[in-house]
């Protein structure tokens, strides 16, 4: 696929990823304001129900307690005649008070008597709506009377917090509140035990006796719940389940983003494998066709050291061929879900013992020098002679191609955490950061500039790595460009 079409499905996922998420934010915000608004509603019913209770309650007993009679000094008078009988108010402004009275058959009975309370057009204005129905006097003289009685005379306070409960439990409302009373907007006449300790939490309030005559004396019910935040939290069942699928679906989308550039990487690796696996084939297998050629030209003077020469370059073409192909072969150990390794013991300095001659010759030929320190006290291990073998050459061959000047390499052992440390520091080009992180994948080539100034496949430190691993070790890599590299390979001691 394309980089550009990558890219842009890419830009499309995130824009929807990134429009779901604003579209559950937005929902559930939604979900939480309508949440709150319906809590809203229920509380304020549940104390309207308990404020229309008390003013039930305080009429059942004005009737049975029968209506009292109180007397004052009159200054003023406005009066109704009716057939038997006259109903009048009388208002004491100075003293601030109002005397409601019947008068029949001469006499004059003080029916109802309250303080004005700065009240006076209120006052007039309930009495004249009084007036126009004759059945209203006894309740507007009630009204009158209990106007300036104290709120303990007209409610029962132990009995507010049991009313409540009973009223928010008929709502659906189980949760634990706190309550208070407060007159006049400044004294609380009661107050629950711990109503006091959160003082900023949002409270319901409600007026008591809302259809008193005048509202001078003001009566407030002050409700909260404490535990009203867990409440409304533990009604979102549905916001932890859609968290945490959008979570997966984030991942997962990151992680097939991630597969689709790695596979394209991996993609351009393996071109690059296979123009460097025709290059490499192609050489000695044109250098042997044209050997052969010569052998059969008859133009040509076939003598024993002519042959001899070109036998030996046809010999030495087929091993780099055959050894091309082994390295191609390594590939099969990839499919495979775990090497078939042929454990026993064996000494790694004996390994590297016997194949240090070779490279230091190596070495030797680009004017360089092989150095050993093998410090290790223990050295015996349980692997695959074959494959560690491999592996340590692998390192060493690496080594020293990639050493521009005269290589200057290092071998050396020691014992940490019951295993031998295999280091092997180099001289060469070394390894950006970048490429470090890639280094051990298949087919990966650092890059040199040009792709065939070093043979190879890419496969040798990933062969390596698979080797370690199905030995339980560990390889690393330390590496400073144009200053050299440090291999080491940490592989358990027998035990």
């Amino acid at each position: 696929m394309n980089q550009k079409y990558i890219w842009l499905v890419t830009i499309v996922l995130c824009i929807s990823l990134f429009g779901l998420i604003l579209v559950q934010i937005k929902y559930f915000q939604s979900a939480s304001k309508l949440k709150e608004e319906q809590f809203s509603l229920t509380v304020s019913k549940a104390l309207d129900q308990v404020v229309k209770k008390l003013e039930h309650d305080e009429s059942v007993n004005m009737i049975l307690k029968g209506n009292g009679s109180n007397h004052s000094n009159i200054a003023g008078h406005s009066d109704l005649s009716t057939e038997s009988s006259t109903i009048s108010f009388t208002m004491d402004q100075k003293h601030d008070k109002a005397v409601l009275s019947i008068s029949h058959e001469n006499k004059n009975i003080n029916i109802a008597e309250g303080s004005l309370n700065g009240g006076l057009a209120k006052f007039q204005e309930q009495f004249n709506k009084a007036l126009t129905s004759r059945g209203n006097y006894g309740e507007f003289a009630n009204k009158l009377k209990n106007a300036n009685l104290k709120l303990s005379e007209r409610i029962d306070l132990k009995a507010l917090p049991t009313l409540i409960e009973q009223k928010l439990r008929d709502n659906g409302i189980k949760l634990n509140f706190e309550y208070a009373v407060k007159v006049n907007g400044i004294k609380f006449e009661t107050a629950s035990k711990n109503y006091f300790r959160n003082p900023s939490v949002e409270k319901y309030t409600k007026p008591l006796f809302p259809n008193d005559l005048y509202f001078t004396r003001n009566n407030i019910l002050h409700v909260y719940f404490p535990a009203k935040q867990q409440h409304m939290l533990q009604s979102y069942t549905m916001l932890f389940p859609s968290f945490i699928l959008t979570l997966v679906l984030i991942l997962c989308s990151a992680f097939t983003i991630f597969i689709i550039f790695r596979q394209k990487k991996l993609s351009k690796i393996k071109n690059d494998f296979i123009n460097n696996m025709t290059h490499e084939f192609k050489t000695p297998i044109s250098t042997i066709s044209l050997a052969s050629q010569m052998l059969k030209d008859n133009s040509v003077a076939t003598t024993q050291s002519f042959i001899d020469h070109i036998a030996k370059i046809i010999n030495d073409e087929s091993k780099r061929l055959t050894y091309q192909v082994e390295k191609v072969l390594q590939m099969a150990v990839f499919n495979e879900a775990r090497m078939k390794l042929k454990l026993k013991p064996i000494s790694v300095h004996k390994i590297i013992q016997n194949l240090l001659p070779n490279f230091t010759i190596r070495a030797e030929d680009k004017s360089g020098n092989m150095y050993q320190n093998l410090d290790a006290s223990q050295d015996t291990i349980m692997a695959d002679e074959v494959h560690v073998s491999n592996v340590i050459s692998n390192l060493l061959d690496n080594a020293i191609k990639y050493c521009k000047d005269n290589p200057e390499i290092s071998i050396s052992t020691r014992n940490r955490d019951k295993g031998i440390v295999i280091s092997i520091t180099d001289n060469g080009i070394g390894i950006s950061k970048e490429d470090q992180r890639m280094v051990f994948e298949r087919f990966f080539r650092v890059h040199t500039g040009n792709v065939h100034d070093v043979k190879g496949f890419g496969l040798g430190l990933s062969y390596v790595k698979k080797v370690v691993d199905a030995h339980n070790g560990e390889v690393n890599v330390e590496s400073v460009l144009e200053k050299g590299s440090k291999f080491e390979v940490y592989l358990p001691l027998k035990k």
